[in-house]
Formats: structure tokens, sequence, C-alpha cells
């Protein structure tokens, strides 16, 4: 009799607790969606470097414009003969003041996004939702900036014309304006012929976010968590069901500027 006792206390027990087999195939469960996860974080990365590549690009040659064009406003107008039109004279300094605009406002842009896109994506609380938002930021705004970029070259190459015609004689400035209109003319050209032959529309794209993980993006920061709810002294008073999961339910609250507000809206 005494055996029988024994025996079923040890069945009781057992059934008490969970199978080892199963408590393996959860853990390799979990692990899976980790490494599948952690390799689709390692394709969104590659996007953040070559977006900051491109800003990074842009940002050395519109520095080097904006010099270029500061040093036209600071040479002094000629007078006497050589005095220009009032219009002239206008011209000139409208489309030089608006080079250094452009290409300043292109540094600040490409700045801001190199500094803080990479920031939300490596330390953002809500883990792979911050990420994605940082390469949708930076791929919104990579045509704006791009645009401000190309504008400020051929306003610059406008302006130069115009320096022709107020420091020189018409016939100098008249011949010289040929060579100058032909480049300006090239430069849209070409321009308008590579973008049409390498540009890819949204319906082409690739993107490195993989759809069918986004419910695992709900899930925050497991160690903080536990921190902040002290499992540890729930646990240690009995409390058996103190699990813990942490869901960012308000990672797509916020506001998302233009594409990346419609990824998140679903």
């Amino acid at each position: 009799f005494g055996s029988n006792l024994s025996d079923g206390r040890s069945a009781a027990k057992r059934a008490s607790r969970p199978p080892l087999c199963e408590a393996m195939l959860q853990l390799k469960k979990n692990q899976i969606v980790t490494n599948v996860s952690e390799g689709q974080i390692e394709i969104r990365q590659q996007e953040v470097d070559w977006y900051c590549s491109n800003y990074n690009t842009m940002t050395g040659q519109a520095a080097m414009l904006a010099g270029f064009a500061f040093s036209f406003i600071t040479l002094p107008i000629p007078g006497g003969e050589l005095a220009p039109h009032i219009v002239l004279e206008f011209l000139y300094f409208v489309l030089t003041c608006s080079t250094i605009g452009l290409e300043l406002g292109v540094i600040i842009i490409s700045s801001y996004l190199s500094v803080w896109a990479p920031s939300l994506a490596l330390r953002g609380s809500r883990g792979t939702a911050d990420l994605h938002k940082a390469v949708d930021t930076l791929k919104d705004y990579q045509a704006l900036t791009f645009y401000c970029f190309m504008s400020g070259w051929i306003i610059y190459f406008v302006a130069s014309i115009l320096q022709i015609w107020i420091y020189y004689r018409s016939h100098i400035a008249a011949f010289v304006t040929i060579p100058f209109g032909c480049i300006i003319f090239a430069i849209f050209w070409y321009s308008y012929k590579l973008t049409m032959q390498l540009y890819l529309g949204e319906s082409q794209v690739v993107s490195g976010k993989i759809e069918h993980f986004q419910p695992y993006e709900f899930v925050g920061d497991i160690d903080k968590g536990l921190h902040e709810v002290n499992m540890v002294t729930a646990r240690a008073g009995g409390n058996t069901k103190a699990d813990y999961a942490p869901v960012a339910s308000e990672a797509l609250s916020e506001f998302k500027p233009k594409l990346a507000s419609s990824n998140y809206a679903k």
C-alpha cells in the first residue's frame, strides 16, 4: 500500500509539471521567430545605410555649391558704363540667393535625417516598429531633398550666365552664353533620361519589411517590463500566474510623415 501511495504522488507531481518536450518546442519556436526577425532587421539596416549614404553625398555636394553661390553675392557690382540693368541685377541676386537657400535646406534636412533616423532605428523603445518608421521617414524625404539639390545646381548655372552679362561686355557675354546654355540643356536632358531609366515607382520598390511578422512587432522590451512589474517578487509571493508579455499598443498611434503614415495605418 505504501508503494502504491508513493507512485501516485510521483505521478501527480509529473502531471503538474509541463512536459520537457513541450518546453523545448516552445523555445525552438521562439528561436525560429527571433532568427527570422533578425534577418528582417539586417535587411532594413541595409536600407538605412543606403539612405544615409545618399543623404551624406548630397550634404557634401550641397555645401560646396552653397560656398560657390555665396561668393557670387560678395562680389561688387560694376558701376559707371558697365553698370547692369536693374532687372538683370535683381534676377541675378534672386537666383543666387535661391541656390544658397535650396542647398542649405538640403544640408539641414540631410543632417537631421542622417542623425535622428539611425538613432530611432537603433534605440527606439518600440523595437522593430521604430525601425520601420525610421526607414519610411528616410524614404519619404529622399525625393524632396534630391529635387532641391538638383534645382540648386540648375539655378546656379543660370545665375552664372547672368553673372557673365553683368561683369563683361555684351558681345563677350553673348558668346559665352551659347556653351553655358548647351550645358544647362544637357543637364536637363540627362537628368530626365536617367530618371526615366532608373527611377522605381511605388509599385516596383521591394521593401525589407515582412508584413506577416507585424504581430510580433507589438511585443515590447521584455527585460524592461520585467523590472518594472517586479516579476521576481510576484513569483516569490506565490503568484504563479504573473506572466509578462509587454504589448506596445501605442506603437502605431503617433504621427508618421507621408508614406510612413499609410504603411502604419493598417
